[in-house]
């Protein structure tokens, strides 16, 4: 064997091994650097998705927020016109007493009984009617509060809303990600002119329609009728009275009559004449344009007990002047969808935004990692346009009952409105518009 040409091949394969090693050594770098790559834009498409999310949330919870506090200052109104109405029935039921009471001694034997029994509801009546003048305060500054917090809440053309909800944005991509930033300026937003502050009356009365459609039996009508009249002879008690939302809007007025309506042919015609027996009248504000009202009939049936209802004589106790009040207990401002919200078939309200970390606080060769490539390896140093990694997400905040679907309102729609509590949020797709505008903000380049 010839030795000599065996050491002259030694070492041959050395220059192939190190060109392999270096192909080697570039594919693991460059799967090394693809996967932090990939781990980061994961966690800031995450991050993003999250901070989308949490804005959405926010928005929801802001819109059933006003749709809880409408409801309750519709609950407060209705508890206004129970209090004028009960101050009204019980001045009625103590003028009644007072007026019947003297002819009570005629009925044998229980007449006076039947005296004490109605000299005991006078009494209760001159304590009951001016606690109902301090809850009508109470529930009046109850509505303002409400009303206050809503605009306190939004801020002018939902100034304050944007505000609080980018600090929660911020701060929701700060615990996620420490590096991460949220653009200040969403890539769309159409919330500020989702909502608006209803104030005029107009607007107002819209409310107020509400609130008298939401009325129970007790405030509509407290309707009764007694007696008989055969042939145009006879005698009938005939009780009137209701409570009404003057003008769905300005305030509330209650009136209660009871008159005794004497029938008899007098001149071959049939006469009808009335006699007052008790009335009583109140309301949450003085100088109610109430002329069109009639108070079920109570101005039409019983016109003079009217005219002392609405006497000095005939107002509940602590309804005259009415109680203080810091809007009358008229229907305060509120919040409510925007035109342009209700012309929607379905109203809803989205939010897309583009969240951003720097490349220096990232993991990878072109970024914070301590490796970094020389030579030819620089090819796979993974640098990103505007040496930053960018995200972004759209969220919508849409109306949705509960029950929808499960057939207990076969066939019926409810549409968006601040009136009820059923607002909820949802990640929905990035349209190519919002990404075109995403991608210009990173220099107009694709991101990576």
């Amino acid at each position: 064997m010839d030795t000599r040409h065996a050491r002259r091949q030694a070492g041959q394969v050395l220059p192939l091994a190190t060109v392999l090693l270096l192909a080697v050594a570039a594919t693991l770098f460059f799967m090394f650097n693809s996967g932090q790559l990939v781990q980061e834009k994961l966690r800031l498409t995450n991050t993003t998705d999250a901070v989308a999310y949490s804005a959405g949330v926010f928005e929801a919870r802001m819109l059933n927020y006003d749709a809880y506090a409408n409801r309750a200052i519709i609950a407060n109104q209705i508890a206004v016109g129970q209090a004028v109405g009960l101050a009204s029935w019980t001045k009625y039921m103590g003028t009644a007493a007072d007026n019947i009471g003297p002819y009570l001694y005629l009925i044998p034997a229980v007449g006076p009984a039947l005296k004490a029994a109605m000299d005991h509801v006078e009494t209760v009546v001159d304590v009951l009617t001016p606690a109902l003048a301090a809850t009508v305060t109470l529930h009046d500054e109850a509505m303002h509060t409400l009303a206050l917090s809503q605009q306190v809440m939004h801020g002018p053309a939902n100034t304050v809303a944007i505000a609080s909800r980018l600090a929660l944005m911020q701060r929701v991509a700060a615990d996620n990600d420490p590096h991460a930033r949220v653009d200040p300026i969403p890539i769309a937003d159409d919330f500020a002119g989702f909502t608006t502050h209803q104030t005029t009356r107009d607007q107002r009365r819209t409310m107020g329609q509400l609130v008298n459609d939401s009325r129970e039996s007790f405030l509509a009508s407290r309707n009764w009728r007694f007696g008989l009249v055969v042939l145009c002879i006879g005698i009938e008690l005939r009780k009137r009275g209701g409570t009404e939302l003057i003008d769905l809007a300005d305030g509330w007025k209650s009136m209660d009559t009871l008159s005794a309506h004497h029938h008899r042919i007098r001149r071959f015609r049939c006469r009808r004449s009335e006699n007052p027996l008790g009335y009583g009248s109140g309301a949450s504000a003085d100088n109610l344009g109430d002329g069109s009202y009639t108070y079920a009939g109570s101005r039409t049936t019983n016109p003079r007990a009217s005219a002392h209802a609405e006497s000095s004589e005939g107002f509940a106790r602590g309804f005259d002047p009415a109680p203080p009040t810091l809007g009358s207990s008229a229907i305060p401002g509120f919040m409510a969808l925007s035109d342009r919200a209700l012309e929607m078939d379905e109203p809803l309200t989205s939010l897309s935004i583009r969240v951003t970390k720097p490349a220096a606080q990232q993991q990878f060769s072109g970024g914070a990692s301590v490796v970094q490539p020389g030579g030819r390896l620089q090819l796979y140093d993974g640098a990103l346009a505007s040496q930053e990694t960018a995200a972004v997400a759209r969220v919508e905040v849409f109306f949705e009952r509960p029950d929808r679907g499960n057939g207990r309102h076969p066939g019926k729609t409810e549409l968006g409105s601040l009136f009820n509590p059923y607002w909820q949020a949802r990640l929905a797709p990035v349209t190519a518009a919002q990404r075109a505008a995403a991608q210009a903000r990173q220099g107009g380049l694709l991101l990576p």
